[in-house]
Order: structure tokens, then sequence, then C-alpha cells
């Protein structure tokens, strides 16, 4: 049974393109975009750093904090990816995906719920 769960995660993950899809976070916080600065936007470069690792395009942000053009086009390739729409704003639902992706560190995901817009309460 553990077998089969794992193979059908697996496959999940290949169908989806290695992108997880839910995640709870701050329904109050402050959609990010172009020209945004700060910790929500770290947890926006980490989190599509996470996912293109996990797909094979490297690591293409610096995690600076800083909302620019680099982080708009990845963003907007993480969004076509999550199948939503891919306008480079991370609103709350880019940010459910964002709070699923943070995976190579628990700290990263903990520490982002408050700063990143999610549907959920």
């Amino acid at each position: 049974m553990t077998t089969r769960l794992g193979l059908l995660a697996a496959a999940v993950a290949v169908i989806t393109g290695g992108l997880s899809t839910t995640a709870d976070a701050s329904p109050a916080a402050a959609t990010l975009q172009y020209g945004s600065q700060g910790y929500g936007v770290k947890c926006v470069q980490e989190a599509v750093n996470d996912w293109a690792w996990r797909t094979g395009r490297g690591w293409p942000l610096s995690v600076d904090g800083g909302f620019g053009s680099g982080t708009r086009t990845w963003v907007k390739k993480f969004q076509s990816a999550s199948g939503v729409s891919a306008d480079g704003v991370v609103g709350q639902q880019t940010g459910n995906s964002v709070l699923a992706n943070l995976q190579g560190d628990s700290t990263w995901r903990h520490d982002c719920y408050n700063y990143v817009p999610s549907t959920h309460g």
C-alpha cells in the first residue's frame, strides 16, 4: 500500500510538472507584483526556485526581496505551470501554489505564511 501511494504521488508530480498546488496562507497579505519589496517577495523567489530546480530549470532567481523583471518573468512561468492566470502578479491563487512549493526548507514555508496572499483563512 505504501509503495502504491508513493507511485501515485510521483505520477501526480510528473503530471503537474512537479508543482504542489495547495497550502494555506494569509488572506490579509498584500498582492506582490513588479516593484514590490520585502520578505514576501523573497518567499516567492524561493518557491519559484524550488519549483524550477525540481523541474530541471536550475535556480534562476536571486532571493533578494526585489520583484524585478526577472522575478516577473519566472512568476509567469510558474503560474502557467500552476494553471493560474500568467499575469506575473502574485495574488491569492498564485500565493496558494507559492506556499505549497516551498519544499527546500520547512522554515521558509512556515515563515512565509504571513507574507504571501491566499484564498484560505
